[in-house]
């Protein structure tokens, strides 16, 4: 991906030009990494690597010192893919690979409603892609893992917004991660943890191909004698293995015409023999001849990459280059109309989000101008950068505040607000990171839900911790991340209104990682309220049928001073608020936990369209509201299911080193099981190691105890909470 020519004008902050990257890295490293042309001005490292060349805290460093005390010895580590290793990849013979999939199908998504919508009269056509690197932790510069120990990792919570995520995280060869000079590959997946996460909100996640790269480009455009090509036919194959859903095709630099020709078939057979949903977007950049020329707008150019003379689709889309103005985007409407294309399905206009910031030189309003229908669908490129443009130690709770304060900056605008979007000044190039010039992704795009059916259930887990919990009780002090285990996160936020539907901003809303009910986070409301006063905060969008059996469930602990009712909005009355009472008799559970449930039959017939919470003071104002949301439940009483336990746990490999190893398992499926969780030791030793969607697992890293033997075990749980008993295996030391 390129940047424009004159980024470093006009007095625009750059922490790390891409000469200073260079300076780091030697120069001869830096130009493998990147290789020539114009993708070499502004990269992550891999793609080249991981941090974007403008980052300016881009990690250095060999594997073993990023990531010292982190990981156990030999972790399932992603890897870079060449056109060879493409062409013979096995999962029998690539390493990790049983434990490197997602495991979590893609989710429908519900229509939209306007009526429930934070941005009323929002078009929902437009779309958004989001080309991003994914947990930036420490090492990712070669490294790439579906989860792992420790809290310092990035863990996007605003899913609702994109409609594709595609990765821009490329990572070495395998075995060549701790080279001095490691080749990447033309292709990495994307993170199996950020696919599951993706796929349980309706998200397609892409794997990314990148060109150049040092290797012989006639092996990615072998064809055979009958006109197939051996690199789609395995580029399919993985997909469906690793369970992602295409590819970001970034092929930015100059080949030979003849070459170019063969391209074009590739993808024109690639097109052919893509399943059903299958996802291939298109860089702005090569032309039919081979040339490389960034037209920054949708036209004969860069069409026929899309669609070919006779009307048959070839890309399903493409990603604009970013120095377009109100006449481009114009012409690239235009443009797809002229060919029989819908202009939000085949073009997203880019953004470079990681290099400008919250200051884009090439405003939105291009794309979405105000009084008129939008033109075109959006891309960004970079928007992690809410993770590596804050100074601060990340490995804290504290220290990650600012990065999902930037984040809300980003999704929701400059007052953290999806219904209060809009920029509040203009931008300003001179401090890129002041969002008050940024109007904000929810200003243009509309949030979607995929929360359509009973069982909803929700933890607020926001897919990293510092501890984990299960059913109010502590099970593990150790900090993790695993992004695909996140829970389906509020819609909107963060939207809180008074009883007079004003805005009240003495209340926030936030996860709290000291407490949670089940994961590694609940929800907290905070902040003060004056005597008699309501804050009203709008949690979920969705369209869940009430039956007769329906019952509405709550988990929380409730401060002081307040009183709390859940409130649904119904599709056919979508501007009144019915409040549902927690009773007076709520259950007992570990810890400070109280569970309420209430039946909905009286609203047997109707669609919720929107859930949310009133927090209510009394006679007396409340200095310190504290109301956390341990988990939110919609289901059927009729249909609550029980799991079978996991059978033949098996353990693959064990992997030591000193006091810590890396242990591998597998199991056969258990009936009715969403997930399971992992634990190690007997008694009051006994603590969660894990918890994974599929029926592999790596422990990593586990401290290695002072026995002869220690036990194993894995638990299946179903999507409402049940538990099987555990299976248990034995570790011999």
């Amino acid at each position: 991906m390129t940047h424009r020519p004159d980024a470093a004008r006009g007095g625009r902050q750059r922490a790390a030009s891409p000469a200073d990257s260079a300076a780091r890295l030697g120069r001869r490293k830096f130009l493998q990494v990147v290789g020539g042309g114009a993708a070499a001005s502004l990269l992550p490292w891999g793609v080249a690597g991981t941090l974007p060349a403008y980052a300016g805290n881009a990690p250095s460093g060999s594997r073993a010192a990023a990531s010292s005390g982190a990981f156990g010895p030999e972790p399932p580590l992603m890897h870079g893919y060449s056109a060879p290793d493409i062409k013979s990849w096995s999962p029998e013979t690539d390493a990790y690979a049983p434990y490197l999939r997602a495991r979590v199908p893609l989710a429908t998504r519900i229509p939209a409603f306007e009526p429930t919508q934070a941005r009323r009269g929002l078009d929902p056509r437009p779309k958004l892609m989001s080309l991003a690197n994914d947990y930036v932790q420490p090492g990712n510069a070669t490294e790439g893992y579906k989860y792992g120990p420790g809290f310092e990792a990035y863990a996007l919570r605003f899913w609702q917004y994109p409609d594709l995520y595609a990765s821009w995280h490329g990572l070495p060869l395998e075995g060549q991660h701790d080279a001095d000079e490691p080749q990447y590959g033309i292709i990495n997946l994307p993170n199996p943890g950020y696919t599951e996460a993706a796929h349980r909100n309706g998200v397609l996640s892409l794997g990314c191909w990148f060109w150049p790269r040092p290797e012989d480009f006639s092996e990615v455009v072998e064809q055979r004698t009958d006109g197939s090509f051996p690199m789609v036919d395995k580029m399919i194959e993985m997909a469906g293995y690793f369970g992602f859903d295409g590819y970001f095709i970034n092929q930015e630099a100059q080949i030979p015409a003849e070459q170019a020709e063969l391209l074009m078939e590739f993808f024109t057979y690639f097109a052919e023999q893509a399943p059903d949903g299958f996802h291939l977007q298109w860089y702005d950049s090569l032309t039919v001849d081979g040339r490389i020329t960034y037209e920054n707008e949708f036209n004969e150019v860069n069409s026929p990459w899309i669609v070919d003379e006779d009307g048959n689709r070839i890309c399903d889309s493409i990603f604009l280059n970013y120095w377009w103005n109100d006449q481009r985007v114009r012409n690239s409407r235009q443009h797809a109309l002229d060919l029989g294309l819908d202009p939000y399905e085949v073009v997203y206009t880019g953004q470079e989000i990681g290099k400008d910031r919250f200051a884009q030189p090439y405003d939105p309003r291009h794309i979405f101008p105000d009084g008129e229908e939008p033109r075109t669908s959006w891309a960004y490129l970079g928007a992690e950068m809410v993770w590596y443009t804050v100074d601060a130690d990340k490995s804290t709770v504290e220290g990650q505040a600012a990065v999902y304060q930037r984040e809300r900056h980003l999704w929701a605008g400059p007052r953290q607000d999806p219904s209060r979007t809009g920029r509040m000044g203009d931008p300003d190039p001179g401090d890129p990171l002041d969002p008050q010039g940024w109007d904000g992704t929810a200003h243009n795009i509309v949030e979607k839900s995929v929360i359509g059916a009973v069982p909803f259930v929700t933890s607020f887990c926001a897919g990293t911790g510092t501890g984990f919990f299960i059913d109010g009780r502590r099970v593990s002090d150790d900090g993790w991340f695993n992004i695909g285990i996140q829970d389906i996160l509020p819609t909107w936020q963060w939207w809180v209104r008074d009883a007079d539907d004003e805005p009240l901003d003495t209340v926030t809303v936030d996860y709290d990682y000291s407490n949670a009910y089940d994961g590694g986070s609940s929800l907290l409301i905070s902040g003060e309220l004056a005597a008699q006063e309501t804050a009203i905060v709008r949690l979920y969008k969705t369209a869940l049928p009430v039956e007769r059996t329906t019952a509405l469930e709550l988990v929380h602990d409730i401060g002081e001073g307040v009183d709390v009712e859940v409130g649904l909005i119904f599709e056919d009355a979508p501007e009144q608020w019915e409040w549902v009472s927690l009773g007076d008799s709520p259950r007992r559970l570990k810890g400070n936990w109280l569970g309420s449930s209430r039946p909905l039959a009286s609203y047997v017939g109707r669609t919720v369209a929107a859930v949310g919470v009133a927090v209510r003071a009394g006679d007396t104002a409340v200095s310190e509201v504290a109301v956390r949301l341990g988990q939110l439940s919609v289901t059927d009483r009729r249909r609550r299911s029980k799991p079978g336990a996991p059978s033949s746990v098996e353990v693959d490999k064990v992997t030591r080193d000193g006091d810590v190893a890396s242990v591998y398992l597998q199991w056969s499926a258990a009936k009715n099981a969403e997930y399971y969780d992992v634990f190690h030791g007997d008694g009051a030793d006994r603590a969660w190691v894990g918890r994974t969607h599929g029926e592999t697992f790596c422990v990593s890293a586990l401290d290695v105890p002072d026995v002869d033997r220690s036990p194993i075990e894995v638990e299946a749980v179903t999507v409402d909470g049940h538990r099987s008993s555990p299976t248990r295996t034995w570790l011999d030391w």
